[in-house]
């Protein structure tokens, strides 16, 4: 009798409580949009404008390659009347449904209602999470859809796996509509449903039923796809380029309007613009030839990619508040003022709460809770997937929602944990292996972290290599120049490309040795009498300041002896508002035509004001007439 009267008291209880925290999340998010005065930009102005064209017109406009879930979605809030806040306001009912949702898979997970209500009350207060609600963008609504589908399958695959995996591939589904990396995730379903008790052909079956119902509910996408595109496909039309951005050597993976010039000038294609897929296809060949033409400075910037995804909480902030023409005076100047304050908070929360998940992450190997585990495969596949090709600091939010349950059972485990071993006279060797299990993941994640992040600086710096368009016979080709020769910079980036350029460090000089600076790159050219036509300058360049006893050599082939300019020559001409114009000829004997720049300073030159960088701009190959 108290078991049948107690138990929906406990369903009842955690419903009420789960509902506070929701609520408690909503006021939070409401306030923050209503009292911030944000204003949309970027990629966040751009799904308003592509709602209000499909309102109008009833199509996507012609530059739109996305996944259309969140753009229906605001143009129904516009339809109705909604404006910006209207907009805004999507953020933050995702925002409070996703720590239901968080509440709801700790409270499966740990059954322990004080643990789901922390795992709650940490979402529901996440600072960053509070401040990315302002922004109109996909990044949140694609987390709680992915979270919600995750509490379904946790809470039913155990007694009803046919309804667990309807659901999760229903809000999987919804969640691939907004965000198309949320697809690949509905596989790993199959770890939960076996660690629900059932059998390997059975979680399988469970799985294919999940995956099939999220690929039913996006077969009318498929379908647009195949009347716009001529081919089948459910994911969106921007994943190459996508790629081609984050294998960039000149910016370490970053966005560069300097880009979208290299990927036209080389391909003929257009960012955004028809035709699409041969567009995306053909950045994802470049993205991929970009990513084997140096494996240890890819793997450097794949380390860099992974430290800007997960380490640095406060660059959360940069969209919602700190991003140039978010925020109108006075409150651009009030955030101002107060971000060396509320930086350090919003970097404080996120390692208390990635300390306490590695602690609840030990507790949960050392006492084989396998279901809990098998967030951890859908953490690291999301973090693969964007370290791989492309990060932004917001595409982790679907990560830190997971990241809570386990934040939530650490917390509550260090806490009873310290309770019993203040109270035992003797602590027991289960006891022991958990506290050494989780203070060993703690130490490894805050000792290996900056350890990966350095082995990617050193990567990238030793292996670092630039790329421009240049000319041969006329066609636009790349020229990917490495650093060669001896590598004693003081940090600076020796090489660096841009679109019509590369830029070599002028070194300063030492009193014992020469310091050089050089670079190299190889173009497939038949044999033949070619000559390199180019000009030099430097920039940035102060006028009053002065350059190094130095010179700049510039050599075709590997025999030839090439030509020399004073760097001085260069620093005048700079001076005039003009380029020094550069001619080399040589002949070349078949196989791959090497250039070579190169700027050497003598040992004892005088000290100097150093300018920037000596830029070689629009390289050009010419056959020599016969």
């Amino acid at each position: 009798m108290t078991l049948q009267v107690s138990q929906p008291r406990a369903r009842a209880g955690s419903t009420v409580t789960a509902f506070l925290v929701v609520m408690l999340a909503l006021v939070l998010r409401v306030a923050w949009v209503l009292l911030v005065p944000t204003k949309p930009v970027g990629d966040f102005a751009m799904y308003l404008e592509s709602a209000a064209h499909l309102i109008k017109f009833g199509s996507f406009d012609a530059e739109y390659v996305f996944m259309p879930g969140y753009v229906f979605l605001l143009a129904g809030v516009q339809a109705l009347g909604g404006g910006w806040l209207a907009c805004k306001l999507v953020g933050a009912v995702a925002g409070s449904l996703a720590a239901g949702a968080v509440y709801g898979i700790a409270h499966r997970l740990w059954d322990s209602r004080a643990t789901a209500l922390v795992a709650g009350l940490l979402c529901a207060l996440w600072p960053a999470g509070v401040a990315v609600a302002s922004v109109t963008g996909t990044d949140m609504p694609a987390a709680a859809l992915i979270a919600v589908g995750l509490y379904f399958l946790l809470r039913h695959s155990p007694t009803r796996p046919r309804l667990a995996a309807v659901l999760f591939g229903v809000f999987m589904g919804l969640a691939t509509y907004v965000r198309a990396i949320a697809l690949p995730l509905s596989a790993l379903a199959i770890l939960c449903f076996r660690a629900s008790g059932l059998g390997w052909k059975a979680a399988l079956r469970s799985t294919v039923l999940s995956c099939a119902v999220a690929v039913v509910l996006l077969s009318p996408w498929a379908v647009r796809n195949r009347l716009r595109y001529g081919e089948t496909f459910v994911s969106d039309s921007h994943g190459g380029l996508t790629a081609l951005v984050g294998a960039n050597p000149n910016t370490d993976g970053r966005y560069s309007r300097s880009l979208n010039r290299i990927f036209h000038e080389v391909t003929g294609y257009t960012v955004l613009a028809e035709p699409h897929r041969e567009a995306d296809r053909a950045a994802l060949s470049l993205a991929m030839s970009w990513m084997r033409f140096d494996p240890a400075f890819t793997l450097g910037l794949v380390l860099a990619r992974a430290e800007r995804l997960l380490v640095h909480e406060r660059a959360l902030l940069y969209w919602p508040l700190f991003r140039a023409g978010v925020l109108p005076e006075p409150a651009l100047s009030l955030a101002s003022r107060w971000r060396s304050r509320i930086e350090p908070v919003v970097d404080a929360f996120w390692l208390t709460t990635v300390a306490a998940a590695m602690a609840g992450l030990g507790m949960a190997l050392a006492r084989r809770r396998w279901l809990a585990l098998t967030l951890v495969p859908f953490v690291l596949a999301l973090a693969v997937l964007y370290a791989g090709m492309f990060a932004e600091q917001r595409y982790r939010v679907p990560i830190t929602l997971l990241v809570f349950p386990f934040a939530a059972a650490g917390l509550h485990w260090l806490v009873r944990t310290a309770r019993d071993i203040a109270h035992a006279r003797r602590v027991s060797r289960a006891m022991r292996w958990e506290v050494g299990l989780a203070l060993g993941l703690v130490v490894i994640t805050f000792v290996g972290a900056p350890a990966l992040a350095w082995t990617g600086d050193k990567l990238r710096e030793h292996h670092r290599w630039a790329v421009q368009v240049c000319h041969v016979d006329g066609q636009a080709r790349l020229c990917s120049w490495r650093r060669i020769g001896p590598r004693d910079d003081d940090g600076t980036l020796s090489v660096r490309g841009v679109w019509n350029g590369v830029g070599l460090a002028i070194p300063a000089a030492v009193p014992t040795r020469t310091r050089e600076i050089a670079a190299e790159t190889a173009l497939d050219v038949p044999a033949g009498e070619y000559a390199i036509e180019t000009s030099l300058d430097i920039a940035p360049f102060d006028g009053p300041a002065s350059v190094p006893e130095g010179e700049f050599s510039l050599q075709i082939g590997a025999d030839a002896p090439g030509a020399t300019v004073p760097l001085a020559s260069v620093a005048q001409a700079t001076r005039e508002s003009n380029t020094l114009p550069l001619r080399v000829a040589a002949l070349h004997r078949g196989g791959k035509l090497s250039v070579r720049l190169r700027i050497a300073v003598p040992p004892g030159a005088p000290p100097t004001t150093l300018p920037g960088r000596l830029w070689v701009n629009e390289m050009a190959v010419v056959p020599m007439a016969r």
